[in-house]
């Protein structure tokens, strides 16, 4: 545990000195133009989907101004440090809702520089698990939990997701209709228990989300 700490240090006291003689800044540093920055939603084709984002981004952000976009303007306009991306993203296992600072990565200037801010797990690989819309409130609200600590917190913005995680209180809902029951009905004192399981190997990710503040009090990764 010790030696845990110590690397933490070590690698934030890393990101605060100078590499050559360009100047390296830490993650909270470079997010501090977050709430001047326009936060444009990347949309994913997929009517269904892309109606209840629009939905729910528009109730629930809060953080930043926005806009939405299709995937050729995030193309064209990833490069530019005028805006942060709400996009989703995949890998051979998961597909994530991603938050991305817009910017080149070989700009000198690393406060313009482009970088993955968070990554929400939501779903197994392109989405073929068929929740992720019943969730999907919590994961946006779990993307603004995250930003808004990690431009306050050095140490939120090293650990990531796992720095929001608190001990779970009330009860936890293992059997997936109740918890879906649950988070539909906003209960209070009980949590969700969403497992995504991936479709192409083992490997699972599992979130104990609160119903009805959308809280993340665990996430763990099982292979």
């Amino acid at each position: 545990m010790i030696r845990k700490y110590l690397a933490a240090i070590l690698l934030m006291l890393c990101q605060i000195c100078a590499f050559g003689e360009g100047r390296v800044y830490t993650k909270k540093a470079r997010l501090e133009d977050f709430p001047s920055r326009t936060t444009r939603v990347v949309l994913t084709g997929l009517e269904v989907f892309d109606t209840v984002l629009k939905q729910e981004i528009s109730s629930r952000w809060m953080v930043s101004p926005y806009e939405f976009c299709t995937v050729t303007d995030y193309t064209r306009d990833r490069y530019t440090d005028l805006y942060y991306f709400v996009r989703f993203t995949f890998d051979s296992d998961f597909t994530y809702m991603t938050l991305t600072k817009g910017g080149d990565t070989d700009d000198e200037n690393q406060l313009k520089q482009g970088f993955d801010v968070v990554m929400i797990p939501i779903a197994p690989a392109y989405m073929t698990g068929g929740d992720e819309l019943v969730f999907l409130p919590a994961y946006i609200d779990i993307m603004q939990e995250y930003i808004t600590k990690a431009m306050a917190s050095e140490r939120v913005a090293f650990r990531g997701l796992k720095s929001l995680c608190s001990k779970p209180s009330g009860v936890i809902l293992t059997d997936r209709q109740e918890a879906i029951s649950a988070f539909l009905a906003a209960e209070a004192d009980k949590n969700a228990k969403v497992v995504i399981t991936s479709s192409s190997s083992k490997k699972s990710i599992e979130m104990i989300i609160t119903t009805d503040t959308h809280e993340l009090r665990r996430i763990k990764k099982k292979r």
